[in-house]
């Protein structure tokens, strides 16, 4: 007849089964969830300063002073691309044709086309803004690895001081009472049974002592 499996066995199984699910949850939750919404709060940054660039433009345009200057001010403080270029005859453009701006995300790079800028002479101008939101992602990717580590340290270590705290307090104490009797068993001479730390066994030994002794006061 085959021998069941141990306490041990069942409990690495366990733990394993645990550490195994936590891990497994935040994988498949964490890092889609936390890199979208890292991608959706760079993009709505880049449109807020698409719009304080675009607002910018449109008074310097009107008052048709020279943009180079302030345009190059902007992508040095702001870190993305501004082209400003006169819309051609005939040329149909979205931003054009809505009146609004328009934006297209292509994995970390994001193209803003602002509303058309007219100057005081009725000629219309198309600003192209251009973000690179790579480092946000490289942020979001490092952010993922730091908080999957973690779940897996705490995992780990949470399997392992709950394995050892049983293996302590339960799996080693009931060998030791198991041997004893063995012992007993083999010499028909009630012994002392060991002093254990926890309430429990120390019920369970002080029970096989009182059985020992009413089995030796009998013979």
């Amino acid at each position: 007849m085959a021998r069941p499996p141990s306490v041990e066995s069942h409990m690495i199984k366990i733990l394993a089964g645990i550490a195994a699910v936590a891990i497994f949850g935040v994988l498949a939750l964490v890092p889609y969830r936390l890199y979208a919404r890292d991608i959706r709060h760079a993009e709505v940054q880049a449109h807020r300063v698409a719009s304080v660039a675009h607002t910018a433009l449109s008074a310097a345009v009107a008052r048709g002073e020279d943009v180079t200057d302030l345009a190059n001010r902007f992508q040095g403080i702001a870190d993305f691309e501004i082209r400003l270029r006169k819309q051609q005859a005939g040329e149909l453009d979205p931003a054009t044709t809505t009146g609004r701006g328009t934006s297209k995300l292509a994995g970390t790079d994001l193209t803003y086309t602002a509303a058309p800028i007219e100057d005081a002479a009725g000629q219309v101008y198309l600003a192209t803004m251009h973000f690179d939101l790579s480092p946000m992602k490289r942020e979001s990717v490092r952010l993922i690895i730091d908080l999957v580590l973690a779940v897996v340290l705490g995992s780990a270590l949470f399997s392992a001081v709950v394995y050892l705290m049983i293996r302590r307090s339960l799996v080693e104490p009931l060998k030791v009472v198991t041997r004893t009797v063995q012992e007993i068993a083999d010499s028909n001479v009630p012994a002392a049974m060991p002093e254990f730390e926890t309430r429990e066994m120390s019920a369970l030994a002080d029970a096989i002592a009182r059985a020992c002794r009413a089995h030796g006061a009998s013979i």
